[in-house]
């Protein structure tokens, strides 16, 4: 029984390396995305109007799918916007900044604390909110900016790989 290749299977091969290639070079990728499902649209029914109508179709798919993924990272954008150019921000993160004393400290501290509220709230924003809002004193303390988020994701003692014994939390650190 053998696998055939047609036309869109080729078509869309090519589409998904151009979108990757555009993200490699950091232009958007919008266009091309449209004009990939416009492709194979065209090639699956034969149809100019059917695959003006997929398109719009793949449109109002994608909002109903992503809508509050959306909505949550614009506001998440947002707050933290307003809590940076408010002032509170400094406010908020100045009893942590004692603490981030080197790079490794700030990773460990903002790793414990976001799965610590990963545990009451999760799924939320809070987690990720909390890593926004540490971000400028983590950046103080020498930990690059890709630290924050791997903070929650690279950390031992998360909420689905607790230790079994404190020695191996020991063993860890030394």
């Amino acid at each position: 029984m053998g696998i055939e290749f047609t036309a869109l299977h080729w078509i869309y091969v090519v589409f998904i390396v151009l979108i990757i290639g555009f993200m490699v070079k950091r232009r958007d990728t919008t266009l091309i995305c449209i004009i990939g499902i416009f492709m194979l649209a065209i090639f699956a029914t034969g149809s100019l109007t059917a695959s003006i109508s997929g398109v719009f179709n793949s449109f109002i798919y994608a909002i109903t799918e992503l809508m509050s993924t959306i909505l949550i990272i614009s506001i998440i954008v947002a707050m933290s916007s307003v809590l940076s150019k408010s002032g509170i921000n400094d406010v908020m993160i100045a009893p942590f900044t004692k603490f981030f004393k080197n790079p490794t400290l700030a990773f460990w501290i903002i790793g414990i604390l976001m799965m610590i509220i990963s545990w009451f709230f999760w799924p939320s924003p809070a987690v990720a909110l909390l890593g926004a809002v540490l971000l400028p004193a983590a950046l103080r303390a020498g930990l690059p900016a890709l630290g924050v988020p791997n903070a929650n994701k690279g950390i031992f003692l998360n909420r689905y790989s607790l230790p079994r014994h404190f020695s191996e939390v020991f063993e860890y650190l030394m």
